[in-house]
């Protein structure tokens, strides 16, 4: 076929769809904290030595330290597309591990028979506490219709505060070293074995978004409360879950910090975690507002923070400046959704 075979009108609609895909291509926020992630990418290999950067033992360490933002970040993701909020979740994390190392602790304290065992059991303790907290917040906001950040905020302290009361206000380092070897720094086929369980987390709950009614229904819950609950969506059921998803995140992010660093960390109450999960859903293209967000773009958004971190470490300036940055590119993201939603723009 010639383009003189090619009418009008088929020459019309195939001008249409590119410019249609053309458009989604540039408003997908996806493509353009790519595009940024690979020029911080660029900046930071021409600033530091050759090969210290820009190597594959470098991002594997990448990898490594983006695991726990990873399944904070995936978690998340559900909750702000449905309209939720939880900045409690760097406090229900320092919990998580906490009750992970001491059941870990008590358990092998009965011998070195028991130590798998101790691991198990520890990690699902971790876990629960996790998703007992998350579905205590989501009971809060669903039943009492408290505010989300109100309620949240309040756990913020609480869970801390509970995590150092049990630990006696010191980082636990009775974590089995056997959890450190067989999952903290351990790699499945040469990818370290903490990114791999945040990769399978999100592959999972992304796939839940995208191809399940449950998906919709967070969608919609998101867009419009008063739509979803007029749609026949059972919306505090739809909250509980959301929630909970959240929570049991942060006990699995509690798990593996603690399996990495060998240690419960109840001093910082993982604020960096929680700021750097939040700013990769926000940044990644999710709104404050709720009913808009993907999976596909928290991923990105959660390099963002762990590139930024390693290669100021490696460029020998302060790590301090990688909540600086990460704070202004949250800003900047919230203001951005904020003006894209302006009628009159």
């Amino acid at each position: 076929m010639t383009v003189a075979d090619i009418g009008p009108d088929t020459a019309r609609a195939e001008s249409g769809r590119g410019a249609r895909l053309a458009r989604r291509f540039t408003q997908s926020s996806a493509i353009w904290i790519f595009l940024v992630l690979v020029l911080l990418g660029i900046v930071f290999t021409l600033v530091t030595p050759a090969g210290s950067f820009a190597s594959v033992a470098n991002g594997k360490n990448i990898l490594a330290d983006s695991a726990t933002i990873l399944i904070l970040a995936a978690g998340v993701t559900p909750l702000v597309i449905g309209g939720g909020l939880d900045i409690s979740l760097g406090s229900v994390m320092s919990l998580s591990a906490v009750v992970t190392a001491l059941v870990m602790s008590h358990i092998s304290s009965a011998g070195t028979d028991h130590i798998w065992l101790a691991i198990s059991v520890g990690m699902a303790a971790g876990i629960g506490v996790g998703l007992g907290w998350g579905v205590l917040n989501g009971s809060l906001i669903a039943f009492f219709e408290i505010s989300p950040f109100i309620v949240t905020l309040g756990s913020l302290g609480a869970a801390l505060g509970v995590a150092r009361i049990i630990s006696g206000g010191i980082d636990l380092d009775v974590v089995p070293i056997q959890i450190q070897s067989s999952i903290g720094i351990s790699d499945l086929v040469g990818v370290p074995t903490p990114f791999v369980v945040g990769a399978v987390i999100a592959a999972l709950l992304g796939s839940i978004l995208a191809y399940s009614r449950f998906g919709e229904h967070t969608y919609l819950l998101g867009s419009s409360e008063e739509a979803a609950y007029r749609s026949g969506i059972n919306v505090v059921r739809q909250k509980l879950c959301l929630y909970a998803i959240a929570g049991c995140a942060a006990g699995v992010a509690g798990v593996i910090d603690s399996a990495q660093y060998d240690i419960a960390d109840v001093s910082s109450g993982h604020t960096t975690e929680l700021l750097a999960a939040l700013s990769a859903v926000f940044i990644g293209g999710a709104s404050l507002y709720g009913g808009v967000g993907n999976m596909i773009g928290s991923v990105i958004g959660v390099f963002i923070p762990a590139v930024l971190a390693n290669g100021l470490i490696i460029a020998g300036s302060d790590t301090f400046w990688q909540d600086v940055v990460v704070g202004m590119i949250l800003v900047a993201a919230v203001g951005f959704d904020q003006w894209r939603r302006r009628p009159n723009r």
